[in-house]
């Protein structure tokens, strides 16, 4: 019988029994394979790309490491796997990131820091290569078969000694990116929905583009060592998560941050009109993504529109989204709440809502396993957003506007919690980039 692991979100949280993800086997069972030892030799170029990748950062990205800490120590350690077992999904199967209690002080912790060398691959190659069903695209539910053989897209793969091979539809189809990039929490709070976001575009129609088709542009070479010349797929799995460790630790970051700004200014079609009879500025948005804008972790990401006028003098007369003392949006985490009354952000709202027949308002919430409710403010795909700004509060004369569509992971309120209340480095927050995605220019004359 082939050994199969299934990858299961543990409801301990909800009082449900948790499920043992080996299905009751030793590690020793289980045949995974490290990147670099095994696949390296013969698919150098695939693991050179990967290692470079979100999926190889996934265990090594200290904001992860850090809400984990918070995570099991504020939920007594009713988080469980539920982050491990997307960014890790060996170390769930292997068992090497178990959750513990210290028996002196009481806290709940998982070392995500040390799960060997398998699980620290993070989503490695054998992560997809040895999956076999897609139970479910949310959470990691699916199985993983490490019977030796690998699977992809390839319909006639060479034989090797290497290993077995074997054609594989589901590597073809966007489903398998859905089983990690959808995500519920343990209290049915939809967190992330990329993958739905995608299934109820255009994109999913005949003749779109899979969610590899964008993530994983195709080019031409040998698939292994001395193999025919074939179409092959990068492994760069671009997106907008970049690594924030200190430069030269982790591979091939900057060409990380040029490839993400490069898809960021591919994501978005912008428009900035002035209408001096109406005496207003109309900004447009087109989302050209195959998924909503933002999307992943959207609690944690900020799209944002900067706008700034300035006068025949060059002085500012007109601005939102521009930035605090501390780089935040002036929004209700800045030291100037209220103070940008005309900002237009796209995020997503975390809320902790009371059941009925309570009349309370949701309560808002910081934190992803928090929530048991979300409020999503973002542009979905194939949509165009438009927004009006007044601009009659303007003496008469002439003026020049400038429109940037912004974008960063991890707004720095966040992050300085994190470093309070998780003991993450202080230097992580200056390394997140702002992107500007698009910038456009509209010159302007109000008379009397």
């Amino acid at each position: 019988m082939k050994a199969r692991v299934a990858l299961w979100l543990l409801l301990a949280a909800c009082g449900q029994a948790t499920v043992d993800p080996t299905g009751g086997r030793t590690a020793a069972a289980q045949r995974f394979a490290d990147p670099r030892a095994a696949c390296l030799p013969c698919h150098a170029t695939q693991v050179e790309e990967w290692a470079s990748s979100p999926h190889a950062y996934a265990m090594v990205d200290p904001v992860f490491h850090a809400l984990v800490r918070l995570g099991q120590r504020t939920t007594e350690g009713k988080l469980g796997q539920f982050c491990v077992q997307c960014h890790s999904p060996i170390a769930l199967a292997l068992g090497t990131a178990p959750v513990v209690r210290d028996p002196v002080t009481g806290v709940f912790h998982q070392d995500t820091e040390a799960v060997g060398a398998l699980g620290q691959a993070g989503v490695s190659c054998d992560v997809c290569h040895t999956l076999t069903e897609v139970l479910e695209p949310v959470n990691g539910h699916a199985v993983l078969s490490p019977d030796g053989v690998r699977r992809g897209p390839l319909r006639d793969p060479q034989p090797t000694t290497a290993h077995a091979s074997a054609y594989s539809p589901l590597h073809e189809d966007s489903v398998l990116c859905g089983v990690c990039h959808a995500v519920t929490n343990p209290k049915n709070a939809l967190l992330e929905e990329s993958y739905g976001e995608w299934a109820s575009s255009s994109f999913a129609r005949p003749g779109g583009k899979t969610c590899q088709g964008c993530h994983m542009p195709s080019s031409r070479g040998p698939a292994a060592v001395d193999g025919p010349e074939r179409t092959l797929h990068r492994h760069t799995f671009v997106g907008v998560d970049v690594p924030l460790v200190e430069p030269g630790t982790f591979p091939g970051a900057q060409r990380s941050r040029e490839l993400s700004q490069r898809l960021l200014e591919e994501s978005a079609e912008v428009s900035l009109t002035a209408d001096p009879r109406r005496r207003t500025l109309q900004v447009s948005i087109h989302n050209l993504a195959g998924h909503a804008l933002p999307t992943g972790a959207t609690s944690q990401r900020q799209l944002w529109v900067e706008l700034v006028v300035r006068g025949e003098d060059g002085l500012v007369v007109l601005e939102t989204g521009t930035l605090d003392e501390r780089g935040d949006l002036r929004d209700e985490h800045s030291t100037r709440p209220g103070s940008d009354p005309l900002l237009i952000a796209y995020s997503q709202q975390l809320l902790d809502v009371a059941p009925p027949p309570s009349t309370l308002a949701p309560r808002v919430v910081n934190l992803p396993w928090e929530a048991n409710a979300v409020r999503n403010h973002a542009i979905a795909a194939d949509a165009t957003d438009v927004h009006t700004v007044d601009v009659s509060g303007l003496k008469p004369g002439t003026y020049d506007a400038t429109l940037r569509l912004r974008f960063r992971t991890f707004p720095p309120w966040l992050l300085r919690m994190l470093e309070r209340e998780a003991g993450l480095d202080p230097q992580v927050k200056t390394r997140v980039p702002v992107v500007t995605i698009a910038e456009r220019t509209a010159a302007f004359t109000l008379g009397q």
